[in-house]
């Protein structure tokens, strides 16, 4: 299977958005970046298959039904947001009203907590559903695909006591235990994302999944407005 290096996975995502021009509609924003996540995957899939990579990695420890990961902070470009709040719109209405309250509900409880309050509050991310699985999977975060854990302990030890794990780390006494090969795959998608907005002049900021999602839902002209490159609100920003 054809794996791209990591810079053609940048220039080539970048392109595809590229092809839009600076004020694409929503539909076409979306189609576009389901052709990035789908050359995110194929790389990511044929980099995991080859030989000298089977041999040399451990295996990942994430599976279905598991979710520790999704309690912190998730940063997202305008873009990604765009795609998240069309497909909540695309949804049944049984589906995607749920999600929509959801949404809303952690953005009232989370929006401008720092990295670690976030992580301290135990809160779930709003699209993880009762069985541990993303219920928007096909248009979920290029952060959150690159991250594959291989020690589902440390997973659940980070979550239970974020703080502490974050000491032992720093201390030296813990290792990562992420792997850096999808990471570095993912990230690169993300950069070619950034290059293109920084040609089409779109705000190049990286967003609170919740808040940005949120914001998009109770005004739905801030879509058109992003995708013209006007800057989201501040309270929207990530926040270290």
């Amino acid at each position: 299977m054809f794996a791209p290096t990591d810079d053609f996975l940048s220039r080539a995502c970048a392109g595809i958005l590229l092809d839009l021009g600076p004020r694409p509609d929503v539909a076409a924003a979306c189609a576009a970046l389901d052709a990035i996540f789908a050359l995110a995957e194929q790389s990511w899939q044929g980099r995991r298959t080859s030989l000298d990579y089977i041999r040399s990695a451990p295996p990942v420890a994430c599976k279905a039904g598991c979710g520790w990961c999704c309690h912190q902070q998730v940063g997202i470009t305008p873009v990604e947001a765009v795609g998240i709040a069309a497909h909540l719109d695309a949804l049944p209405a049984d589906q995607g009203g749920p999600l929509k309250d959801a949404v809303r509900a952690l953005d009232r409880k989370t929006r401008g907590l720092t990295t670690a309050a976030r992580a301290q509050s135990g809160l779930a991310c709003a699209f993880l559903g009762p069985e541990g699985s993303c219920r928007i999977y096909p248009v979920r975060p290029l952060r959150c695909r690159g991250l594959h854990s291989v020690d589902a302990d440390f997973c659940a030890a980070s979550y239970r006591d974020p703080a502490g794990m974050r000491s032992l780390l720093e201390q030296g006494k813990l290792r990562p235990v992420f792997l850096s090969v999808p990471e570095a795959i993912f990230d690169s998608a993300l950069s070619g994302v950034l290059m293109a907005s920084k040609r089409l002049k779109w705000a190049m900021v990286s967003l609170e999944l919740t808040a940005a999602v949120a914001a998009l839902l109770d005004q739905p002209r801030l879509t058109g407005k992003w995708l013209a490159g006007a800057r989201p609100d501040r309270s929207l920003a990530l926040v270290a």
